[in-house]
């Protein structure tokens, strides 16, 4: 085993930090998510890649949060800034919106708030969720691995006079 880790350390130095960047944002509770319209504009464009915190709790929100919630009609992740707090809930609107979504964040569809985006990040995860992006990502993980063969092997010949 030691030989094998040995041999493929590149890969398994990747493979690892992969598991270790994953790890962290499970037990962080930091999430990613794709700003799919232009409800945000312009402080968050559309396509834009958010870092949000699910560690939040309803009684930390204040007006002006920007929020992520489940809308209760099909589970959509809605980001949209808190513009009022009532006794109900807290009632939400875009900052392009003409007009508020009306109560739509209380405890029980607080998802996470908001920390920062990359504009237009979203893109490149929009092209991932693909089936072509899945078929790219095998492929590329396919090559990497026949290459770091190939270059064992290589490296092989060459340690043994070949």
């Amino acid at each position: 085993m030691k030989k094998l880790i040995k041999n493929h350390l590149s890969t398994c130095i990747i493979a690892g930090i992969c598991i270790l960047i994953g790890l962290w944002f499970l037990l962080s509770g930091w999430r990613l998510c794709v700003i799919q319209s232009g409800s945000m504009e312009p402080t968050i464009p559309t396509y834009s890649i958010c870092l949000v915190t699910t560690q939040v709790g309803y009684d930390d929100l204040s007006t002006g949060d920007i929020v992520v919630y489940r809308r209760p009609s099909d589970e959509k992740l809605i980001v949209h800034r808190v513009v009022e707090l009532t006794d109900t809930g807290a009632i939400t609107k875009g900052d392009a919106n003409q007009i508020d979504d009306g109560i739509s964040v209380t405890s029980d569809t607080l998802y996470a708030r908001y920390v920062a985006h990359i504009p237009f990040g979203g893109r490149i995860i929009n092209a991932i969720r693909t089936p072509a992006g899945y078929t790219i990502i095998a492929a590329l993980i396919g090559i990497l691995l026949i290459y770091d063969a190939v270059e064992n092997r290589r490296w092989k010949n060459t340690e043994h006079g070949q």
